[in-house]
């Protein structure tokens, strides 16, 4: 059930929704990695998502401008290499969470602006 109503939550939202939150989920999981199975679990996350996302990268269909297509994959290819490298020690995970953060805010700053909040009308209890 979960996985149906993820699936057409992403299936609703703009390609940049969906690589927000799929960095957030990955922080989340990176943050929250106390031990080592959670830890090696965030990390092949992390090496995975950078993955999807070269791949996308490299597709011709991608409309990105080339200069930013590669300093993408400069950061992609740093960040797999930075979640294979703490899988064989316990230094922080930090760089990386950082680099998630920023790629979501500038994600986020391409979003459209959310509409302003409708104005709730007020009705007297005489009107109709």
């Amino acid at each position: 059930m979960l996985a149906r109503y993820s699936i057409q939550q992403n299936a609703a939202a703009s390609p940049r929704e969906v690589e927000v939150r799929a960095f957030r989920y990955v922080n989340g999981l990176l943050g929250a990695a106390v031990d080592v199975p959670a830890r090696v679990k965030a990390l092949h996350k992390t090496h995975l998502l950078w993955s999807l996302l070269m791949a996308d990268l490299a597709m011709p269909g991608n409309a990105l401008p080339a200069d930013l297509k590669g300093r993408l994959v400069s950061l992609g290819l740093w960040a797999q290499r930075e979640a294979m490298a703490r899988m064989e020690d316990t230094a922080s995970l930090s760089p990386l969470i950082e680099l998630h953060r920023d790629m979501i805010a500038g994600l986020e700053a391409q979003l459209p602006m959310p509409p302003p909040p409708a104005q709730q009308l007020a009705f007297s209890a005489g009107s109709a």
